[in-house]
């Protein structure tokens, strides 16, 4: 039977995890795989999971403050070491613009 979801395939880096589920919900995931929802349960699983998060992680608010700001140049630093902060407030100041 042909896929009826198709993705693309990933080159992030994946971890093991193990999860207690109910019988019964193993069983519901097992016929989305036969009917060619999901290649198998650990597709299903990920893309519960990265759903989930979607929905949860969009209704996250965080309030600012220094220490986070403090962070968040100290972390781009790392990712960025070209920038200095100086620079990267100018970049921020004309995308605000």
């Amino acid at each position: 039977m042909e896929t009826l979801v198709k993705k693309k395939k990933s080159t992030r880096k994946t971890v093991h995890i193990s999860v207690r589920v109910p019988e019964n919900v193993v069983k519901a995931i097992e016929i989305l795989v036969e009917l060619g929802f999901f290649k198998d349960k650990s597709d299903f699983v990920n893309y519960a999971l990265q759903e989930t998060l979607k929905e949860y992680l969009s209704n996250v608010r965080i309030k600012m403050t220094s220490e986070l700001v403090e962070k968040y140049f100290e972390l781009l630093e790392k990712a960025s070491p070209k920038l200095s902060e100086k620079e990267v407030l100018k970049i921020l100041e004309e995308v605000r613009k």
